[in-house]
């Protein structure tokens, strides 16, 4: 029996150069054993392909469409006719039609240009991206629903899409006109903030649909369901999607028709390194980093991390600073809009980058460009390197072994891992590893919409027909519907918010009071008074503390300070400044000051303070009438905070890669008005004139990678 590790190693080594015949001979016998082996040998044989004489590249090419990896073979005309005519049976039509699908590509695909629904269960190289693409050009669908995990994913998304803008208007937000035919690319958050204004839907896209499951994904898992709740009742076709699962409950292929297929078709070789922690770990980091060849992506567990990782090895070596002059810039920005000292800043200066949930999109999008652009050599990583971030690397080391708190199960190590390699970029991925890897044991989703038990969230239950429950579920969705203090409408309504909180912050408001009943009876703008009640009632018995906190509140009457500030200032930058000015002069470090403030942006202000307010004003004018008192109106207050007391554009187009301090510029050189639609805007931003409102290169890449991404073509900028 052919020992495949041994041969493995000698392609590795330089055999298939110095005997090709051989060696390819042997790789050729492997394939016809085990399909699997040998494509991981054909993979690692193209790693050195610009090698071999033409003729043995000729024959690499035949293995190459034997092992079904279509996409990587180019030259058809020394192909055999049956060779290429099974590679023109796998390329895409339409827009599509630059695009070469591998064999379980094609296996899925079939299903879905049959009119199935997939559930598909493939590895990160595979490319089941693409399949959505091809389907989408191949297919006449009138709305699609793609969802997507993260705000980053469904800008990265929104651009991909943009290919279809003739076909499709591509909406995603609620400011965005509708057409005929539209593609929504969306959050499982904002799908539900849109469900009366969805249309009837005929395909939709779970991305990442592991997530489904609640246990490791808490709030965003049970809205995830409740999404998925509601495109499955419209019986419209669905492709779901993810990596590395092991299977699905039963019930999900009765309740819904689909077919759940796993697939272990790889598409890059990975190597596996073990590092030894000598003698520390920081000092056997950098002394891989200055061996290694190519860019590398840094696994951190968190921010605190991945800052420490950067401190560590800037005084570890002594390295040079950048000489290119978007870097400078680019550290010279976020020195002026944020600090000099927060290390994100710092590391630009030293071609390395960061990147975590709470950089602002648009200098979280410019860390991945950099390093997609091979400006940035290093990339530190949180999660984000799972879910938020869809680039590779040649490298990928695997710093710490924990993903909050909790040791990297074989699931989220496997994710990591498929970060290293790329179709035609990197044939061969390395993987760096301080730990030892997790043992094998692929998780099984389960999917509560279709699934509920004892464990299924409250407002998840409320949303499932009574007839689809558990006779012992039955009896809890009846005490909810049949309980006094508030109508059942108004607790579907608030999906992200657990009915039982709903209810004990009514039980509250009901025995408030006459004087304390003034305190929630505001319309429109509260005094400072006013807003703090509201607060105190989001923290303590709406369950908004446990959010407010990871987004760095420590109180509510920090929470109510921060708000009332960034009411009265009215201005996201001036705000910022003065913050994390602030903070420092009380001793918080810069880092934790810069961070601590986009936390509140990201994680609080801007979706989930709107959230809790929008419920809390509907109890509290749900109680008000019923005593007989004159309701409460806090949806103008929290329609403004959602967007940061600024023009509703302004927080679209920071979403779409344009920072607000470039926005703001545009605005006063009278390119757009701040009342206008955002459909409006986008089409004046289509100007070629507007690089001018960027202060040197740095902005005018940024204005230019916008510019891309609402479908401007560098080739008609250049023109003109």
């Amino acid at each position: 029996m052919m020992d495949i590790a041994l041969l493995r190693k000698g392609i590795n080594e330089g055999r298939l150069e110095e005997d090709s015949f051989r060696t390819l001979s042997l790789i050729a016998k492997v394939c016809a054993d085990n399909l699997s082996s040998g494509r991981d040998l054909v993979v690692r044989a193209l790693d050195r392909k610009a090698n071999l004489a033409v003729q043995y590249q000729e024959i690499l090419d035949e293995l190459v469409m034997k092992v079904g990896l279509y996409p990587y073979v180019g030259d058809l005309s020394e192909l055999s006719l049956r060779s290429a005519m099974l590679h023109a049976a796998h390329r895409a039509d339409g827009e599509m039609e630059d695009y070469v699908i591998h064999q379980a590509q094609a296996r899925v695909l079939r299903k879905l240009m049959a009119g199935e629904s997939v559930i598909l269960s493939a590895p990160t190289s595979f490319g089941k991206s693409l399949l959505i693409d091809i389907l989408i050009s191949a297919k006449n669908f009138t709305n699609i629903v793609l969802i997507v995990p993260t705000l980053a994913l469904v800008e990265e998304t929104r651009r991909r899409m943009s290919r279809f803008s003739d076909r499709y208007s591509i909406i995603t937000s609620n400011g965005q006109a509708l057409s005929a035919n539209n593609i929504f690319v969306f959050t499982q958050e904002r799908l539900l903030s849109f469900e009366d204004a969805l249309p009837e839907v005929d395909f939709f896209v779970i991305d990442e649909f592991y997530k489904l499951s609640i246990s490791g994904e808490g709030d965003r898992a049970t809205l995830l369901n409740q999404a998925f709740l509601m495109l499955a009742k419209s019986k419209a076709q669905f492709y779901l999607l993810g990596p590395s699962i092991k299977a699905i409950p039963e019930s999900v292929h009765e309740k819904v028709k689909c077919s759940f297929m796993v697939e272990d078709f790889q598409t890059v070789a990975i190597e596996l390194h073990r590092l030894k922690k000598k003698p520390n770990k920081d000092l056997a980091l950098a002394d891989l980093l200055d061996r290694t060849e190519g860019q590398t992506m840094v696994y951190c567990q968190s921010p605190n991390s991945a800052r420490s990782v950067l401190k560590e090895y800037l005084k570890n070596r002594p390295l040079q600073k950048v000489e290119d002059q978007e870097l400078i810039e680019a550290a010279e920005w976020t020195a002026k809009h944020y600090n000099g000292d927060w290390l994100v800043s710092v590391g630009l200066r030293y071609g390395i980058g960061i990147h975590h949930g709470r950089l602002p999109r648009s200098l979280g999008r410019f860390m991945v460009r950099a390093f997609e652009e091979g400006k940035l050599n290093i990339l530190l990583c949180t999660s984000t390197l799972i879910e938020g971030v869809n680039t590779a690397a040649k490298n990928v080391v695997i710093y710490d072994n924990k993903l909050n708190r909790q040791p990297l199960d074989f699931f989220t190590f496997n994710n990591i891992k498929g970060r290293s390699g790329r179709m035609f970029r990197h044939f061969i991925g390395n993987v760096y590893l301080f730990d030892e890897p997790p043992e094998e044991d692929l998780p099984f989703v389960d999917i509560p919409a279709l699934n509920p038990t004892e464990n299924t969230p409250s407002s998840l239950l409320l949303r499932i027909p009574v007839f689809d429950l558990p006779q012992s579920l039955q009896s809890k969705v009846n005490a909810l519907i049949e309980q006094k203090y508030l109508p059942f409408n108004l607790l579907v309504s608030h999906s992200g918010i657990e009915p039982e909180n709903l209810i004990e912050t009514a039980k509250y408001i009901w025995g408030l009071s006459h004087n304390d009943l003034r305190l929630v009876s505001w319309v429109a703008k509260p005094s400072y008074e006013e807003l703090k009640f509201s607060s105190e009632i989001i923290w303590d018995k709406l369950g908004g503390s446990y959010t407010a906190r990871a987004a760095s509140m420590r109180s509510a009457s920090m929470m109510t300070k921060w708000v009332w500030d960034l009411y009265k200032t009215r201005n996201v930058p001036a705000f910022r400044r003065e913050k994390i000015t602030s903070q420092i002069a009380y001793g918080v470090s810069p880092d934790d000051s810069v961070e601590n403030v986009l936390a509140f942006i990201r994680g609080w202000a801007s979706f989930n303070y709107p959230k809790f307010l929008s419920a809390l004003n509907s109890i509290a004018s749900y109680v008000l009438t019923a005593k007989g008192f004159k309701g409460c109106n806090y949806i103008p207050f929290a329609a403004s905070i959602e967007h940061l007391f600024q023009p509703d554009t302004f927080s679209s187009l920071e979403e779409y890669g344009l920072p607000t301090e470039i926005t703001e510029r545009l605005v006063q050189g009278r390119i757009f008005g701040k009342e206008e639609p955002l459909d409006v805007v986008i089409n004046k931003l289509k100007l070629p004139d507007i690089r001018r409102f960027g202060g040197g290169v740095f902005e005018q890449r940024i204005i230019e990678d916008f510019q891309q991404g609402i479908g401007v073509s560098p080739t008609l900028k250049d023109k003109n």
